[in-house]
This record gives C-alpha cells, structure tokens and sequence, in this order.
C-alpha cells in the first residue's frame, strides 16, 4: 500500500469516527441525524477551503469547483476509482485525459457558457442581453491576458487566428455534414 492510499484510509477512518460519534450524539438527543451531518460536512469544507486559501491564494476556489464535480460524479467512491486508474492523487476529476486539448478546451467552454447564461439573469432586466455575454467573455480575456501573460498582444493576435481558423471549421461542417 502506497504512502498516498495510507494516507487516505487514515482520513477515511477520522472521518468515520467523527460520524459515528455525531450519530451517536444524536440518537442521545433524539434528534435527526441528517441536519447535522450535514453542518458537519458544511463546516469541514469551508474549514477546508479557509486553510487552503491561508496557504495558497484562489485555492479554496478550487477546493469548491472539486467539491461540486465529486458531487455530481457520485461522491468519492469515483474519485477513488480515478485515483487508482491514475495512480494516487494525479487525476482529472473530469475523467479527461492528460494530453486531449480539444476535450479539455471544450469542456472548460462548455463551463464558462453555462455560468454566463446563468449569471446573465442575475443582472437587471435591461442589461440582459446577448451582446452583454460578449463584453463578459471581453473583459475575461483582458483580464487574462493582462495577469497572466506578459506579452498579451501578441497572445491576443494568435488568439483571434485560432478563433478564426475555428470559425472556418464550423462553416465547413455545416457546408458538409460527412
């Protein structure tokens, strides 16, 4: 058994005896379990989140977005089945693979697409608009480009290439579906 896998039994089992004493609690109290497992899980997360942001800045961003995809992929029993697939703590939560740019790139699209319809009509009613998803998508790229890049108008030419070329691609598709 690697150090990685000890490790996480250890979590596993401090876990487990937390649990089994919160039930316990709660069955002297008699009082519904469920409410307070999940003040438990709440406060371990943000607990969690809160040291990682100590640590390293933006993390608990991250520890959030893992949190919400381990959810929706069916608890950590998956995650541990990618970990072993992967072997130990190197996976993608998003079960894409090291390498495959297209999915990746589609899928972080597909992510940002989503929260820009959803985030569209939290604004006032006359500013949700299509062109409005635009100056978002606008904004994001300056302020990436900006941050992380040192030349950003050179990154910002060779994106707008590749957003043509991309472009072409689809008009081609639709021109000839086979």
């Amino acid at each position: 058994m690697s150090k990685s896998d000890e490790n996480i039994d250890e979590l596993r089992t401090i876990m487990t005896e937390a649990l089994l004493k919160m039930q316990k609690l709660c069955e002297v109290e008699k009082v519904n379990f469920l409410p307070f497992a999940k003040i438990f899980v709440h406060g371990v997360i943000s607990t969690a989140a809160d040291l990682a942001e100590a640590i390293e800045p933006n993390s608990g961003t991250v520890l959030y977005a893992d949190i919400e995809t381990i959810a929706k992929n069916g608890g950590i029993r998956s995650i541990e089945s990618l970990q072993r697939q992967n072997g130990g703590l190197e996976y993608s939560i998003s079960d894409i693979k090291s390498g495959d740019y297209a999915m990746a790139m589609n899928y972080l699209g597909q992510h940002l697409s989503t929260d820009l319809f959803k985030h569209l009509h939290e604004l006032p009613e006359s500013m949700r608009k299509p062109e409005m998803l635009l100056r978002a998508v606008e904004a994001l790229l300056t302020n990436l480009l900006n941050q992380k890049f040192g030349a950003s108008h050179e990154v910002l030419d060779s994106f707008c290439e590749h957003v043509h070329m991309s472009l072409k691609d689809l008009v081609n598709r639709e021109q000839n579906p086979h």
